[in-house]
């Protein structure tokens, strides 16, 4: 019997990689023969227990095939069971998996530490993993305080991993605790100086490294991957406590993170610098961003190169075109492929209304990169400006499916189907720009506009004005509501309209003249003689 166990338990491992409903008609049976087994067993002490094996296997096939309920309640069964208190771990680890995949955040994160509190202090990576899990899961419905101290029993230790770390720094940067962010990522350059796994093969000579094995050069390729990810999760991290308040200067973060890192982490330094360089443009401080931009002309040429690019960008702001000219150049000229580069260069054009050329450079840094927006948006405005309408539509129409219901993208594709005279679809355009901009009071007294001109209907018009109105009682609106009232006989509602008019325009007399006239009509000849 323990043999036809065994065997159906292996059969199942077997088939629960492709075949998982199979693997489960094994499982069932293997459990089934087990209950027999255990009544055998009743009567005599020979033989091995196979329960645990059986029903946990059976669980965790019942997980394979979606039925989680079974699964939770075979593992219910083996708790129950005080000779399997060894794997007590194990099986509330699973059983708060389950409940995790059930979105049963409450139970799942009383199992996990319930296996918490049955694990030994020896068993630092296990503890250190469910207390992780912990933490995700209270991240996840917005628990973040109570997310903090679990990552922290991880973090606070010697042997804290820089994952853990990021997400205790993220939690502490959302409560906008500054002093603990910065503990943090002190923290995770420790662990990442100590740790750093993107070092070169030095120790094996020219033939080895030509013969290392498939999995050694496998091994080799998954250290850098893994060494640049933690340089990319440092800059992040470098970025943020950059962005956090420091007070009145925002200028301390930048100048601190930069002190962090410039031993280390020389070329992250620099683009932190560059970024301080951004943000002073952010902050209208032209003059601080120059100052620190051309510090870096001295310096590699990729940087000098990204230096170029922002300088350039820096001095079209300004309106000198000459200098911006210059530096678009000098950027070129270090990198043809840079897009940045390229749409600088061609914005200069632009300006100067060299629609074509600036077309050509516009199409050249969509080239290198096809998903540069500022290339493709500017190409739009080419093509506008060179009266090439279909090709602008078709600029702008690739621009949103990048960068999905992005205002200004939509009201240029509308723009131009109204211009082309397509009025059905410019209509639905700009309703899909007021669906992105569901208070602005003009793009609904446009669409009634268009809606009026296509089919000369003006109820729809009349809907989009009133909601217009409400939004924003623009002397415009305003005005075409009066007159509509007036040409359908209600006085009385031209009134109210003619009346907010004056409002609006208290010193023209022809809004009372306009209010006498309806007095008039409903009857009223002596208000309307008053007035």
């Amino acid at each position: 019997m323990e043999k036809e166990i065994h065997q159906l338990l292996e059969q199942s491992a077997q088939l629960s990689v492709k075949e998982p409903f199979l693997a489960l008609e094994k499982a069932k049976e293997a459990a089934m023969k087990d209950t027999i087994l255990s009544k055998h067993r009743e009567d005599s002490s020979q033989g091995y227990d196979l329960t645990f094996a059986s029903r946990f296997h059976l669980a965790v096939t019942y997980e394979k095939n979606g039925m989680l309920l079974d699964a939770i309640e075979t593992y219910s069964f083996l708790l129950k069971q005080k000779r399997y208190e060894v794997w007590a771990v194990r099986i509330r680890s699973n059983m708060g998996n389950l409940y995790y995949l059930q979105q049963n955040y409450t139970d799942a994160v009383k199992m996990y530490r319930m296996a918490l509190d049955q694990t030994t202090p020896d068993e630092k990576p296990l503890r250190f993993h469910i207390h992780r899990t912990i933490g995700n899961i209270l991240v996840e419905i917005g628990k973040l305080r109570d997310a903090i101290l679990d990552y922290e029993a991880v973090s606070m230790s010697t042997d804290a991993d820089i994952e853990t770390c990021f997400n205790l720094l993220l939690c502490y940067a959302h409560i906008g605790d500054v002093e603990k962010t910065k503990m943090i990522f002190l923290k995770m350059l420790t662990i990442s100086n100590t740790s750093k796994k993107d070092k070169p093969l030095t120790s094996q000579s020219e033939h080895a490294a030509r013969t290392a094995s498939a999995e050694e050069r496998k091994l080799h390729h998954e250290q850098e991957k893994s060494g640049k990810d933690i340089v990319t999760l440092l800059f992040i991290v470098a970025r943020l406590v950059c962005s956090m308040d420091h007070g009145e200067d925002w200028k301390i973060g930048y100048q601190w993170v930069h002190e962090q890192l410039i031993e280390k982490y020389y070329d992250m330094s620099q683009q932190i610098e560059m970024e301080q360089a951004l943000q002073h443009l952010r902050q209208n401080e032209f003059e601080s961003a120059i100052k620190i931009l051309k510090s870096f002309e001295s310096k590699d040429v990729d940087m000098r190169a990204m230096v170029a690019t922002n300088l350039s960008f820096v001095y079209s702001l300004e309106g000198n075109l000459a200098v911006a000219d210059e530096y678009a150049d000098i950027a070129l000229t270090s990198n043809r492929f840079n897009p940045n580069a390229l749409v600088n260069k061609g914005n200069n054009l632009y300006i100067t209304e060299k629609y074509s050329e600036a077309k050509e450079l516009y199409l050249e840094a969509i080239g290198v990169d096809s998903t540069n927006f500022e290339a493709i948006y500017n190409l739009g405005l080419a093509n506008k400006r060179l009266g090439l309408t279909s090709e602008a539509v078709q600029a702008f129409e690739k621009l949103h499916s990048i960068i999905t219901n992005d205002p200004r993208v939509l009201h240029h594709v509308a723009s131009l189907y109204e211009h082309n005279g397509d009025l059905s679809s410019a209509i639905k355009w700009f309703n899909v720009l007021s669906a992105c901009l569901p208070n602005d009071p003009g793009v609904l007294f446009r669409v009634g506009n268009l809606c009026a001109e296509e089919d000369g209907d003006h109820t729809r018009c009349l809907h989009y004005c009133l909601e217009s109105y409400e939004l924003f009682p623009s002397l415009d609106v305003v005005t075409w509501l009066a007159i509509w009232f007036v040409k359908h006989e209600m006085y009385e509602k031209s009134v109210h309209f003619f009346r907010r008019a004056s409002q609006i325009q208290p010193s023209e007399i022809k809004w009372n003249d306009m209010i006498a006239s309806c007095l008039k009509q409903m009857g009223t000849g002596n208000d309307a003689f008053d007035l």
